[in-house]
């Protein structure tokens, strides 16, 4: 994809050559991010969340939401993008072969074992701690397979009955292909900055952009 308008607004630098020359190459200063504009991400009144659709990239939404392929920098920062290629969701094509790139085919990467998680484990009796219905073991927590959980009921401050949970109840596996799928969908989850505060988005990012040089 072509980033060179979105690399264009950052300082450049010059960058020895260790040739034995003394001459200098001028290279991006990439590292040089304005980190204020990103403050902004924490603010819901102005940005809206989004799911990039498969195959769209940053310029397709940049066209459709904002009028021009040439803002497709501003989606890329204000999702902390650093590296396109991997932090942008690949379309199922792409997270095929990646799939079969990295784990050697589909069928392998269904298989192998990526790590466990914990289950959504809810109390089934009111107490001291918990009510019918309260989470008391959240989903998703990376543990060991062998892991368990309990907890004891305390009614009206008395210790009562042990609730323990094993591993067959408490974990479950997550597959590699599992796991790469959930990270490819949540690299799809991406927040836009509303169109009414683009322009001065730009403004403040290039100014900023400026004094630091």
């Amino acid at each position: 994809m072509p980033y060179d308008k979105y690399f264009s607004y950052f300082p450049t630098v010059p960058y020895e050559l260790f040739d034995g020359s003394t001459k200098h190459k001028v290279v991006t200063d990439i590292l040089k991010r304005v980190r204020a504009t990103l403050e902004a991400r924490t603010d819901k009144t102005i940005y809206s969340t989004y799911r990039v659709r498969d195959g769209e990239t940053p310029e397709h939404i940049a066209y459709n939401y904002y009028g021009s392929a040439h803002y497709h920098w501003v989606v890329l920062l204000m999702n902390d993008i650093r590296d396109p290629q991997w932090s942008w969701p690949l379309d199922q094509d792409s997270f095929e072969r990646f799939i079969v790139n990295k784990y050697g085919s589909m069928v392998n990467a269904i298989n192998i074992t990526h790590h466990y998680e914990t289950n959504e484990l809810r109390a089934t009796s009111n107490s001291d701690l918990y009510s019918i219905g309260d989470v008391v073991l959240p989903a998703g927590i990376v543990a060991n397979s062998t892991f368990q959980y309990e907890y004891t009921d305390i009614t009206n401050g008395v210790a009562g009955q042990t609730r323990t949970y094993t591993s067959a109840v408490a974990v479950s596996e997550v597959t590699a292909y599992d796991y790469e799928v959930k990270q490819n969908e949540k690299n799809a989850d991406i927040v836009l900055l509303r169109k009414g505060l683009l322009q001065e988005f730009v403004d403040t990012f290039e100014s900023l952009l400026v004094q630091k040089r």
